[in-house]
């Protein structure tokens, strides 16, 4: 896959196909393929509630070449994101 290939996949989640599929189905459901910052992440919890976000994507390619660096959010940063988005949700 190319650097802008990949560039153009990380521009965030379908956010019309997971709410298509949320408003289908009571199963627990993971959104995977866009994310490409920790706000991707925000918005799908805070527009879907609880869901699986998926981001390989986002914390294995990093800087302006996409280079491969695993880079893990800490689990307060983590916390956060879901504590104040699913408030907002």
């Amino acid at each position: 896959m190319s650097t802008r290939t990949l560039l153009r996949a990380m521009t965030s989640y379908d956010e019309a196909l997971a709410r298509s599929v949320r408003e289908a189905t009571s199963l627990p459901l993971t959104v995977l393929g866009g994310a490409g910052s920790l706000a991707d992440i925000a918005g799908l919890i805070e527009k879907l509630g609880i869901v699986g976000a998926a981001a390989a994507s986002l914390f294995v390619f990093k800087g302006a070449y996409r280079a491969v660096l695993i880079n893990d959010p800490g689990a307060d940063e983590k916390d956060q994101l879901i504590r104040t988005n699913l408030r907002n949700s």
